[in-house]
């Protein structure tokens, strides 16, 4: 009975520490679903397929029914009728215009709706990413303070060796003094540590907009990708070039205002005197087509004004999508080479960590042994803990160098969003 407990408490247990642990895909989740900004953009794209319907709409012709009774004051009835008159009618009609604004209303709805779309997907990305990046920051802070509890334990030891060696005459009063001095800058390194990584952790929470458990995070398994690649395109590049192509619309729409305006329209009119739900019998009091033409000879000064303003603004947003399309080149080109930097300064610090800890381990004995001075120690053990900090903080921007890359190219974020 106890074995089998025992098998059942080792198949739970680590259940039960996964569970007080936060992941980076578990948070991400979570901002996504939180969202507001993920919440508006969603209601934009239900609106810009709100406003594509309505442009289909304004295609189809319109079409009117009615029924009315009327009364007759002063019309003399003979006995048995009803001084009440019953109708009922039913139109039907459709313009269509050389410039027919319904044209360009579908057309600008629909890239309208594309670039909706790309906001939103765009907007998760963005979300993706500050998780993402603040996660990090979380995890660097966590290890920051580590290394700043571990160099405070230590410098308690060594200022406990000096004292010592002070009460038996081998260390000056001018050296113990030093060390205390560490051990409170030390102290103050840790105390600062606590503040940011609570800080750090407060934020990312109130983004998130869940309480903070207080669970480990987890350290995410992260790959790194040297290979280069050219700059096609990317979500705001794509809402400029939509954005380039409805103004194109509307400058051709401004330019066709020069011509007259050509109209056809065609009504149909149906009505039904006496008894309304009697179709058998009817009359048709108006069936027309109407073919019409318009100049507004003294509009044509404006229009060509409008002309020329809608052109010039063309071309400037022409120049800037050429412009945005070569600054995100060298955007992406400036990532690339930052993570092949960061890829080889990682490699070199690995080798120059193991170096100072052996340093700092000879320099310790060493100061143990009277062989050096309290200065050459600190020098060993300040070179020890810059390089452990420079090793982490390149560690992580390496990480977010390489997320930095999918988001200006907008690939997936981590692969998945």
């Amino acid at each position: 009975m106890k074995k089998i407990i025992s098998i059942i408490m080792l198949i739970i247990l680590p259940l039960l520490c996964l569970a007080e642990q936060y992941t980076l895909e578990e948070l991400i989740n979570i901002g996504l679903e939180n969202s507001y900004d993920i919440q508006q953009e969603v209601v934009s794209e239900k609106n810009s397929s709100s406003i594509f319907r309505s442009s289909i709409y304004g295609v189809l012709p319109s079409v009117t029914a009615g029924v009315a009774k009327t009364k007759y004051y002063d019309q003399i009835n003979e006995p048995n009728e009803t001084d009440w008159d019953e109708s009922g009618y039913l139109t039907l009609s459709k313009s269509f215009f050389l410039n027919d604004p319904s044209y360009y209303n579908i057309h600008t709805s629909v890239f309208g709706m594309k670039n909706a779309k790309i906001s939103l997907n765009e907007t998760r990305k963005q979300i993706a990413y500050y998780v993402f990046a603040s996660y990090l920051g979380v995890l660097e802070l966590q290890e920051t303070l580590e290394i700043q509890q571990n160099n405070l334990e230590l410098q308690n030891k060594i200022q406990q060796q000096i004292k010592v060696q002070y009460d038996t005459g081998n260390k000056s009063l001018l050296e113990l003094k030093q060390s205390e001095v560490s051990l409170i800058d030390y102290e103050i390194a840790v105390n600062e540590a606590i503040n940011s990584l609570s800080k750090t952790r407060k934020d990312l929470f109130s983004y998130l907009n869940i309480d903070d458990a207080g669970f480990e995070f987890v350290v995410p398994e992260f790959n790194i990708d040297l290979e280069n690649s050219e700059f096609e395109s990317n979500n705001l590049l794509e809402q400029k070039l939509n954005s380039l192509k409805i103004n194109k619309l509307l400058h051709l729409q401004t330019t066709m205002n020069l011509l007259p305006t050509i109209s056809i329209g065609y009504s149909f009119g149906h009505y039904d005197q006496g008894d309304v739900n009697a179709f058998s019998d009817y009359t048709r009091d108006s069936q027309s087509l109407i073919l019409s033409a318009s100049w507004n000879v003294f509009g044509l000064m404006d229009n060509f004004e409008n002309i020329l303003r809608s052109k010039r603004n063309l071309k400037i947003q022409k120049l800037d999508y050429v412009k945005s399309k070569r600054d995100y080149g060298l955007q992406l080109t400036n990532l690339q080479n930052d993570v092949k930097t960061l890829k080889r300064s990682f490699d070199l610090y690995e080798e120059k960590l193991k170096l100072a800890e052996e340093n700092l381990n000879m320099a310790q004995e060493h100061f143990r042994l009277g062989m050096i001075s309290l200065l050459d120690l600190d020098r060993s053990k300040i070179d020890f803990q810059n390089t452990q900090l420079a090793s982490i903080q390149n560690n992580y921007r390496l990480m977010k160098k390489q997320e930095e890359i999918n988001l200006l190219s907008s690939d997936k974020i981590l692969g998945k969003w």
